[in-house]
This record gives structure tokens, sequence and C-alpha cells, in this order.
């Protein structure tokens, strides 16, 4: 029986989503983008955090262009194109979209699609291992995920034509000096950072969390009046939030907040 492209497993309130196809270093074909995107439905509420990661050698190598070659399926007509390109897309919003934090930890290669996916989430630790390409125009496609408006936005607009024209790789160290990543660690030290960040997002309120995620998501979108809209609202719901309550009743107490994700 051939096992899943996509591993699944929620303990200790988090949900871990691995990418498991390490024969071929996780490349992405459809089976794995549809199974990747269904791993982050009905998240339990106990859940307060997705952590994103590869089987094997690499985070992943990006598109299956042997699999694309093999199998005949590939999409040919302008709709079935434009699909293909959604169920990419597909991806960015979900994760975008979740509730919780997501934390990819990333090593190996991390190329195209395999980069797009690490690098849409809300935290990025990368081993000194990890190699990031965006290969696109060396294969005749084009960057997807949104990451033609995501990039400029993160990187400045000279970083990004540098990465996606030139498509040459880059390091932990250089993602991190790019503001691609939160963190660049020996590969040794991956899962113990890992587990840190994820300690200590447990101690915060998961209403907060949710809100300032999709604060920041949205930040660029319209003027800054905008912004402050956003936030007047966001503040309002988090001051009515059990979440509010609780920290108020900790602090009374002398003891630490027990948050539970409404």
């Amino acid at each position: 029986m051939a096992s899943s492209p996509v591993l699944v497993e929620t303990a200790d309130g988090v949900r871990t989503i691995t990418l498991n196809r390490p024969e071929r270093l996780n490349a992405l074909n459809p089976e794995l983008l549809d199974a990747f995107a269904a791993a982050f439905a009905d998240l339990p509420h106990d859940v307060r955090a997705v952590t994103l990661r590869g089987a094997g050698r690499a985070f992943s190598s990006g598109h299956d262009l042997k699999w694309a070659a093999e199998s005949g399926k590939v999409p040919k007509g302008e709709d079935e194109l434009a699909a293909a390109t959604e169920r990419l897309h597909r991806i960015t919003r979900r994760i975008r979209a979740c509730p919780v934090p997501v934390v990819a930890r990333v090593h190996g290669y991390a190329i195209g699609g395999g980069a797009e996916i690490a690098l849409s989430a809300d935290l990025v630790v990368a081993g000194a291992s990890a190699t990031f390409r965006f290969t696109e125009t060396a294969v005749g496609l084009v960057v997807t995920n949104g990451f033609t408006g995501l990039l400029p936005r993160t990187a400045g607009g000279a970083v990004a034509k540098e990465i996606i024209l030139l498509g040459e790789p880059f390091d932990a160290a250089q993602a991190r000096a790019w503001g691609l990543v939160n963190r660049a660690v020996p590969d040794t030290e991956l899962d113990a950072e890992v587990a840190r960040i994820l300690a200590g997002l447990h101690t915060k309120s998961p209403t907060a969390l949710r809100l300032a995620k999709n604060l920041l998501d949205r930040g660029w979108d319209g003027t800054l009046d905008d912004a402050m809209r956003r936030e007047t609202a966001a503040g309002a719901e988090a001051a009515r939030s059990a979440d509010a309550h609780e920290a108020a009743a900790a602090f009374a107490e002398g003891r630490p907040p027990r948050y539970t994700r409404s």
C-alpha cells in the first residue's frame, strides 16, 4: 500500500503536517497538494499551532517535473492551467486563513513551490542545510502563491527581482538577512528551536494571536487609516473575549493565565 503523501499528527496542542514523498524529496504533485490543503481542515479546539516539515532529506524540491512528464496528466487548456495554479494558491490561502500560527521547519531543499509553501508560514525556522531557490524562470514557469506580491513587501523590490529573475540558490543565513525567515540555526538545533517557539505561542492568548495574525496579513491592504480601523475592530473583539477576562483574573490571582481556543 502506498504511503500517504502528507502525514498529519495532532498532539500536545500542535498539528504537525509532514510532506511525505521522501523518495522524490517531497516534490509537489496534485495528490500531495490536495492532501496538504485538507490537513488544515477541522482543526481541533485544543490545537494552538500548526507546524510544517518535510520527511527525509528535504523540505520540498518543488514541482515534480518527472511526475508531470511521466503521468500524461499535464494540464494544457487555459482552464486546466488556471485550475492547476489555483491548486497551488489554495495552499497560501489555507495558511493565511488558519486561525492559529503556522510554523515551518525547513531543512535541505526548499525549491520553487516548496520555497513558497515554507515561506508562507507565519514563522519560519531554517536549518543550516536549507537551500532556498525560486527556479521558475529556468523551467519556463512563473512564481505562484502570491510571491510576486509577498517578496517585494518582505525583502524589497531589488532583492525580490534578484531572487525571482536570477533564480540563484540562497542559504538560511541569507534568507534571515533578507527577512524571509525568523531563525537560522544548525540542523541539530532545528527541533529545539521550533519547540521553543511553540512553547512561547502556548503562553499567548489564542484570540489575540488569531487577530494579530489577520491584522498583519492585511497590513498592506489599503491605507494606514484602514489598518487603524481594522485594529479598532480587532481590539474591541479582543477586549470582549474570554481570553481577556482570563488574563485579568490570572493577574488578580497571581497565576499564569489558562487560555483555551474558542
